[in-house]
């Protein structure tokens, strides 16, 4: 059964609210700086251009999945983006997708988790989704993703172990705990075709 428009507007509100929310907002931002640390060494804050974009939100519903596709495809590079429940906003993050430009398209990877290599080296993002893919997406400076189809170069039980430890240590540390009070709230929109973009301080 679809839902009614009522129904997409109460989901809306119910993320405004939760965007809105200190702790909320907070926990987001940090996951954020966490991930873009682990994967790249860098704060998303310190992206340079042609580099993916790290980003927060919610739980894909009601086509949110082609919003983002598309201001993926607007700026020419990845998107990932660390989702959570809007119900749970300052729990843990629900899980990672990442939308990767290709000639013919945008392709969402769903499902990625990171993978640590044992020399505390920069992340890959491993998508763990349904099918046979055995690729991974491997950070370039200065360029979009880099599309490997072929295993991680190690154990890869082991790697997601010590990406979740090394994510672990990064939210808890001192560096990311006022992160949000540089942090951003950017609201994306659609009329039809056009793509219209807010951006506002995150709560503090």
């Amino acid at each position: 059964m679809n839902d009614t428009d009522e129904m997409v507007e109460a989901r809306y509100q119910l993320q405004e609210l939760t965007a809105a929310d200190p702790a909320a907002s907070a926990n987001m931002l940090r996951y954020v700086a966490a991930l873009s640390l682990l994967v790249t060494g860098r704060r998303a804050r310190d992206r340079r251009p042609g580099e993916p974009q790290f980003g927060a939100g919610f739980l894909l519903v009601d086509g949110n999945e082609q919003l983002f596709a598309a201001t993926a495809r607007r700026s020419g590079t990845d998107y990932v983006l660390t989702a959570f429940d809007v119900d749970d906003a300052a729990g843990p993050a629900h899980g990672i997708g990442v939308f990767h430009p290709q000639a013919d398209g945008m392709v969402l990877f769903g499902n990625c988790r990171p993978w640590s290599p044992a020399n505390d080296g920069r992340a890959l993002l491993v998508p763990t989704g349904e099918g046979d893919y055995a690729g991974h997406l491997a950070f370039r400076p200065g360029r979009p993703f880099r599309l490997v189809q072929a295993p991680v170069p190690g154990d890869l039980e082991a790697g997601f172990r010590r990406a979740g430890a090394r994510l672990a240590r990064l939210l808890a540390s001192e560096a990311l705990r006022e992160v949000h009070r540089d942090g951003y709230l950017h609201r994306i929109r659609n009329e039809g075709q056009q793509l219209f973009g807010e951006v506002s301080r995150a709560a503090a």
